[in-house]
């Protein structure tokens, strides 16, 4: 499996549900939106957020770069279970047409580390 990571460092934004989603969010090239009952999630990168919001800081974004299908069973365990099974925290975001695996800036090496170990291609520039 074919990972790409992202170039920009991202934050994990946690808002009011109640809050209007926030146009330094919607400008950015890429970002994740979710809401729920108790919170207003944003994930974008870190260069787009006020100071003033609740955020954790310093995440990396592995693109899953294969084309599947939608339908295609087991693509969240393939990409999670290497870094889980490392002992590294991870977060995912799915999208209809892709997977994305967050981790930590202070644990990137580690983590292409594992997935090259795991038989997966890493693309880290371009």
């Amino acid at each position: 499996m074919r990972l790409k990571l992202l170039e920009p460092v991202f934050a994990v934004c946690k808002l009011s549900p109640h809050t209007q989603i926030p146009e330094w969010a919607l400008s950015a090239e890429v970002f994740f939106l979710s809401k729920t009952q108790d919170e207003l999630s944003v994930i974008c990168p870190s260069a787009q957020v006020p100071a003033t919001v609740e955020h954790s800081a310093d995440w990396r974004c592995f693109r899953v770069d294969d084309d599947l299908e939608f339908e295609q069973t087991g693509v969240v365990a393939t990409v999670s279970t290497p870094i889980a099974n490392a002992g590294l925290s991870l977060f995912l975001v799915s999208t209809h047409d892709r997977d994305y695996v967050l981790v930590h800036q202070s644990n990137l090496a580690q983590a292409i580390d594992v997935y090259n170990q795991h038989g997966f291609t890493v693309k880290t520039n371009g």
